[in-house]
């Protein structure tokens, strides 16, 4: 192990059970019938990430894009709890998964990944949003994860219009994707009401939008 990570784990015990959790959970089941050497390999790279997202965490807020009602905000350490909580909200974990606070430091620490909190404009949090692929961002994008805690109110749409605009206009990316499950039809409503486009359904059910789709619908 690094050594500034293991001093880290040393001083902050949250930190330490977290990393371990997920050594473990790790350990028993991807890693299963990994050799010692692989499971080595594979502690070296989680490791670097953690010691990435723990030393890139801020206390400072740093927005994304704001829209009328909505804003989005790069996500903190600090909202690993409420991240959590909407993963695990009950109409919203049959549908997305749930990661440890180990897993979220990781990818705070990740090139690949951009962990985000929706929140309203008066700073009440209300939802997560994740996207995947910002290595290769000038080919695809993949909002990875939304989910939100209120529900009926138009949020689920203005937050993913948002994302749009933040994928098309800031990141400039060609294409965004997603996908969910086959019979979560609330989502996919929601998704072909913002101009997704549905691909050849499956049991993970993918939609995608163009930057050519965005410009013509706005």
């Amino acid at each position: 192990m690094n050594t500034e990570l293991a001093t880290i784990l040393s001083e902050n015990p949250r930190y330490a059970a977290a990393y371990n959790e997920y050594m473990e959970l790790h350990k028993n089941g991807y890693g299963k019938n990994s050799t010692p050497e692989e499971l080595a390999t594979f502690e070296d790279f989680f490791g670097s990430d953690f010691l990435k997202g723990i030393k890139r965490d801020s206390n400072e807020r740093e927005e994304l894009i704001r829209g009328e009602r909505l804003v989005i905000r790069k996500a903190r350490i600090s909202d690993a709890d409420f991240m959590q909580s909407v993963e695990l909200n009950p109409d919203n974990a049959p549908w997305v998964a749930n990661w440890p606070l180990g897993w979220r430091i990781s990818k705070l620490g990740s090139e690949e990944f951009l962990q985000t909190v929706i929140e309203k404009v008066d700073g009440t949090p209300i939802g997560l949003l994740i996207f995947r692929g910002m290595r290769t961002v000038q080919e695809k994008l993949e909002l990875k994860r939304i989910a939100l805690i209120e529900k009926g109110k138009g949020y689920g749409k203005e937050a993913l219009y948002l994302a749009q605009k933040f994928a098309f206009e800031v990141l400039e990316t060609p294409y965004l994707y997603l996908g969910t499950k086959e019979n979560n039809l609330r989502a996919q409503s929601i998704y072909k009401a913002t101009g997704f486009t549905q691909d050849m359904p499956d049991p993970c059910t993918s939609f995608h939008i163009t930057a050519e789709d965005y410009r013509a619908r706005k």
